[in-house]
């Protein structure tokens, strides 16, 4: 199955969850072994939004994106990479020791 994005909402731009939504619909009823295309063409901007909800509704479907920009592209990759938390404990001991001593 092939989901051309500019074809289902006349857009070049994906800004809302509920557009994510709409295809993560369209992708829910057919059988998750079914290989899925969806394609960008004519997309010139994906806002993060849509893109983390793509991902996160996509549960186990086998997708392919097709003929993305690069800025298209680089948000995808955002949007489907984890997020890297760096805590300095020490610090943070530190001020929290501060708070309970006082």
């Amino acid at each position: 199955m092939e989901i051309k994005l500019f074809e289902l909402f006349n857009l070049d731009t994906l800004r809302h969850r509920e557009s994510a939504r709409i295809v993560l619909d369209k992708l829910s009823q057919k059988p998750n072994d079914e290989k899925f295309i969806i394609d960008f063409t004519g997309i010139s901007f994906a806002s993060r939004s849509f893109c983390h909800e793509l991902k996160r509704g996509l549960n186990g479907h086998d997708v392919v994106f097709v003929n993305m920009l690069p800025d298209v592209e680089e948000m995808m990759r955002i949007a489907f990479s984890k997020p890297k938390i760096m805590l300095d404990t020490s610090s943070d001991s530190k001020k929290l020791e501060k708070l309970t001593t006082n």
